[in-house]
């Protein structure tokens, strides 16, 4: 074709069609946008396969004469006025949905020593709860806390949050439900373009020095399962290397030392980020560990 024929064809192309092919382009290259739910501190985590994966995430009350628990909502300095029985609800509106094979839940595999399974499961008591829809992904920032399984001395890594990330669909339309709490179930300020968090921050109101933070940590790690996951607990309840009556059990060795500052760690998840996206925060509360993820095909008793 000669240059002369080529500019007569090009001259018949609308020039709105042009501009509509580089607005879709210019639309298929934006970014995803994407929620992230931030459990930190004394959670347990249940993907319930028997409903389509979503979330039950719970955290036991605890018992009078021990250490008690506060829930902060996206770093507010005070603490979620609760009552006997508090729940959370984020619903589907907003968020990509996903059924079948392609909801399988993505799991970190930093997260592998405390991913359970189990049949045999219960809320009980509950301090709050919060039911979400299946994620795409679980997974965790900052440093694992090094500890110890008591029933064989094995090592293993444990998490101080869990991160439920999601694609969104709309953000506007993101719904965060607090079942009549009051308190402002707004996104956090620490939310940024293209990205939705919400912070459930839950343990101790009063900071307490590292040794003894860690021991009440894996203290509460071990009632969960009690009052939870019974059939758990044989197998993966957790050595106390700071409790005076274990001090010299033979034959398990005392963890290296964990954080060096607990209180300040990355509120930024680890899995496909980018290091722009790190951001050091320093937390209210003072629980070291995050307890467990449990996937399960039945439901509470």
């Amino acid at each position: 074709m000669h240059r002369r024929d080529v500019l007569k064809a090009l001259a018949t192309i609308p020039l709105a069609g042009m501009l509509s092919s580089c607005r879709d382009r210019r639309n298929e290259e934006k970014p995803p946008e994407t929620l992230e739910i931030h459990l930190d501190g004394a959670f347990a985590v249940v993907i319930q396969e028997f409903d389509n994966n979503s979330i039950l995430a719970f955290s036991p009350r605890p018992q009078p004469a021990d250490i008690q628990h506060k829930l902060y909502l996206n770093g507010d300095r005070k603490a979620v006025e609760l009552g006997k029985a508090n729940e959370f609800h984020l619903s589907q509106e907003g968020l990509e949905e996903k059924r079948g094979e392609r909801n399988k839940v993505e799991i970190n595999r930093g997260l592998d020593d405390f991913f359970f399974r189990t049949e045999n499961w219960r809320v009980g008591d509950s301090l709050l709860t919060i039911k979400l829809p299946a994620p795409k992904r679980i997974t965790f920032s900052g440093q694992r806390i090094p500890v110890t399984f008591k029933s064989d001395g094995r090592h293993a890594w444990m998490p101080t949050n869990h991160i439920l990330e999601y694609d969104v669909r709309n953000s506007a339309s993101i719904k965060l439900d607090c079942n009549g709490l009051e308190v402002k179930c707004a996104s956090s300020s620490d939310s940024y373009p293209g990205v939705t968090r919400y912070f459930f921050e839950i343990g101790p109101e009063q900071p307490m020095p590292h040794d003894k933070s860690l021991e009440h940590a894996i203290k509460f790690y071990n009632y969960i399962l009690q009052q939870s996951f019974p059939d758990l607990v044989e197998k993966f309840s957790l050595f106390d290397p700071y409790g005076e009556r274990n001090n010299n059990q033979p034959g398990i060795n005392k963890p290296r030392a964990a954080v060096a500052n607990p209180l300040l760690m990355s509120a930024g998840f680890q899995y496909g980020t980018q290091s722009s996206h790190l951001r050091q925060i320093s937390y209210i509360i003072d629980c070291e560990s995050a307890g467990l993820v449990a996937g399960t095909r039945t439901p509470p008793k």
